[in-house]
């Protein structure tokens, strides 16, 4: 067996065992979860295609943007008494600090790093990026590289007006 085949077999199982769980879990919060980690394989099955691309879009935008949103719309109009118990798992704000810490510090790396690069794409330069590239590598390659600081801002603004809805939501 080869090591391409044993990776698509485990993960195979793990993107059916996360499929069933959307739908067997009762808890829509918990189905929501189980459906972004059934995207997340998806996007590894992209990977393992070659399909580079299209694996981060499906991170991105389906797995990221869309079912974040989801989630915050279910937590925010379905406010269970029941799921305020006590935490049953007490080091997790420690891990959520922390790894909260970790992406600040690689933001900070990516923003403030000199990329000075010669496979960066600016704005001016795209028509010869697209006869060099192709399409959809030469957007990859502007929107990754020559407008990631824009990119990573507008979607710190969207989860910060998420949040925002959120508390005013729970005020009213």
């Amino acid at each position: 067996m080869t090591p391409t085949i044993l990776a698509f077999a485990v993960l195979a199982i793990a993107t059916i065992a996360s499929a069933i769980g959307v739908i067997a879990f009762r808890n829509a919060v918990y189905s929501a979860l189980s459906l972004i980690l059934t995207l997340f394989f998806l996007a590894m099955f992209y990977l393992q295609l070659g399909a580079m691309f299209i694996a981060v879009v499906q991170i991105l935008i389906y797995a990221g943007a869309i079912m974040v949103l989801f989630l915050f719309v279910v937590t925010m109009l379905s406010p269970d008494a029941r799921d305020e118990e006590k935490d049953r798992i007490p080091w997790q704000r420690y891990v959520g600090g922390l790894l909260g810490v970790v992406l600040a510090g690689a933001l900070s790396y990516l923003i403030f790093r000199d990329v000075s690069g010669t496979a960066l794409i600016k704005a001016e330069s795209y028509s010869k990026a697209v006869a060099a590239h192709g399409n959809v590598e030469a957007f990859g390659l502007s929107l990754f590289h020559g407008f990631l600081f824009p990119f990573e801002v507008t979607s710190l603004l969207i989860v910060v007006a998420i949040l925002g809805a959120l508390v005013f939501g729970r005020r009213a």
